[in-house]
């Protein structure tokens, strides 16, 4: 029976899913070399990756620990301290104790962060806008199968480093 003669609501065909498969190794390549190259958010500095997306989660949680930090980032707490320390010498962020409790070590961004923060902001919404312009409008229900079929790739990635661990 061909394709066309099977259900067309069904994915029946290995060859299909080796498709997709090819598909997203293409795009998490160029995603990643993408994500090689540090950029200028407007600081002047130029930010790796780490750098950015741990100002960003500083930005969105201002006066955060190290271990929430940790914890958000899916880092270990070593490596959020020594990211916290570069980005204190690039007068990104800075650190600061709580009236409170004045054993607790808080983060927040500093006037140079927060323009990094926004610049990083402003370069997502570029991405964004150019992915719109290029799908489209889409329906809730293509919508629902995009976000079905990215959580089956994340809960997949998910079980296969359970598994190594």
């Amino acid at each position: 029976m061909s394709r066309s003669a099977q259900d067309k609501d069904t994915m029946t065909d290995s060859r299909d899913f080796l498709k997709l498969s090819d598909k997203w190794i293409r795009i998490l390549n160029k995603i990643e070399e993408h994500e090689k190259s540090p950029r200028d958010f407007g600081t002047g500095d130029l930010l790796h990756c780490s750098e950015i997306h741990t100002v960003m989660a500083i930005g969105k949680n201002p006066g955060i620990n190290i271990t929430s930090l940790s914890e958000l980032l899916g880092i270990s707490k070593s490596a959020i301290s020594q990211m916290v320390n570069r980005l204190e010498k690039k007068k990104l962020a800075e650190k600061y104790q709580n009236s409170d409790n004045e054993k607790a070590v808080l983060l927040r961004l500093t006037p140079q962060g927060n323009i990094a923060h926004l610049g990083h902001e402003q370069h997502h919404a570029k991405i964004y806008a150019l992915m719109h312009r290029k799908l489209g409008e889409i329906t809730e229900q293509e919508f629902n199968l995009i976000m079905r079929f990215l959580s089956a790739i994340e809960e997949t990635f998910d079980e296969c480093s359970r598994k190594e661990d």
